[in-house]
């Protein structure tokens, strides 16, 4: 009897594995905008040598932080397959009502901080209510919340010049000041430490189950810990972490914990990638709509209080710029899909680097305003495109 040999399947190493995943990935996550942020900054360092210096990359730190909450509000809507374009306009009039309410009305500046989000949150529950229970689309609710929320904010900031200088002294310090170099490598060690924990405990729980993927953790957990200590290190160079940015990522990783490590963030996923499948699961919803449109209600109110600590000032111009421009754009450049259900929150962060990397480093050449919308248009239809592509490639092949 003739036995017939199989021939010999070759053993690919881990590494070459994960670069043929991510070579026929249809979803490639934030590998994009980490690329584009890489070719940005070397442009820019070539072009003008104090760009990378540890004084600039604190002033770019201080800078992505409204840009980047406003995009993590984003991220919650467009995650349903939805969008806000109230975000800009409803930040500014939280700043509004904390910089009113503590100069004029003198209350103490924890009731006013509360007071703005408060009232950001309750305009996030309205707008949620249109949109979940009434059924009006996201685009015409947010728009018509937009023209409210500049209306108002022109009513009671036009009779005090279109804007209210803020003086107390624990805003300042938010917008001012830094931690200390020794406090901002205890901080990163222990944010690392429980990053680490949960990605090896994942590994540990992925090798039990007979699957695959531990060489792709190993490296994001390598991935983070260079960027994170790398930048302590140069942000310990001249003042260090600012406050600004560690309130960024306080709110940044309690939203990577809500998104991801529960059931309601598996739930928002599940209604932005397939609402009426969601629906027959027995999903609310409704319920995870509005919710979403709370919580993006609260980072609103939040962003607001942050840039009126940096500016230290509530101005209503602030919501005739490129705010809320700026917000949409750094969500999606960093990754979440406009169709829904795809994205990470972590998006919010490096699309805002994105964003404010061009702005700040297009400032330091001197460049006129006109190219740095052309540059940064140019971003976010190449991210755009890229998401559209993906998604077709998963269509075909079934995976959408």
């Amino acid at each position: 009897m003739t036995t017939t040999t199989q021939p010999a399947v070759p053993v690919q190493s881990p590494f070459k594995r994960w670069l043929s995943g991510v070579a026929n990935a249809s979803d490639l996550g934030m590998l994009p905008v980490i690329a584009a942020l890489i070719v940005i900054w070397i442009v820019f360092e070539v072009l003008n040598a104090n760009f990378l210096t540890p004084r600039n990359l604190s002033n770019l730190a201080a800078q992505i932080v409204v840009t980047g909450t406003l995009a993590l509000a984003e991220i919650y809507i467009i995650l349903l397959g939805m969008i806000d374009l109230s975000i800009g306009w409803n930040s500014v009039l939280a700043a509004s009502i904390f910089s009113l309410s503590t100069v004029f009305f003198h209350l103490p500046v924890v009731a006013g901080l509360v007071l703005g989000i408060v009232f950001a949150t309750v305009v996030g529950f309205l707008q949620g209510m249109l949109v979940s229970r009434v059924g009006v689309p996201s685009f015409v609710v947010t728009l018509g919340g937009a023209m409210v929320a500049e209306g108002i904010t022109l009513g009671i900031l036009t009779p005090h010049g279109g804007s209210v200088p803020l003086s107390d002294s624990l805003t300042t310090a938010i917008g001012t000041l830094n931690l200390a170099p020794l406090w901002s490598w205890v901080l990163s060690i222990v944010l690392f430490g429980a990053y680490a924990a949960v990605t090896l405990n994942q590994i540990r729980q992925r090798t039990a189950g007979g699957h695959e993927g531990g060489y792709a953790a190993v490296m994001r957990l390598i991935g983070v810990g260079v960027l994170l200590f790398g930048a302590v290190f140069m942000l310990n160079a001249y003042r260090g972490v600012p406050f600004l940015l560690l309130i960024f990522l306080i709110a940044l990783f309690a939203s990577a914990f809500v998104t991801k490590s529960t059931q309601f963030g598996r739930h928002l996923y599940a209604v932005g990638g397939n609402a009426e499948a969601a629906r027959r699961a027995g999903i609310s919803v409704r319920g995870i709509q509005l919710a979403a449109f709370i919580i993006a209600g609260f980072l609103v109110g939040l962003a607001g209080y942050l840039d009126a600590a940096r500016l230290g000032v509530a101005s209503a111009s602030v919501g005739n710029g490129d705010i809320m421009l700026n917000a949409v754009a750094a969500a999606v450049i960093g990754g979440t899909s406009l169709f829904g259900g795809r994205g990470s929150v972590y998006g919010a962060l490096f699309g805002a680097l994105v964003i404010e990397s061009v702005s700040n480093g297009m400032n330091l050449l001197g460049a006129a305003s006109s190219v740095r919308f052309i540059v940064e248009g140019g971003i976010l239809l190449a991210a755009i495109t890229v998401d559209t592509v993906l998604r077709l490639k998963r269509l075909r092949t079934g995976r959408a």
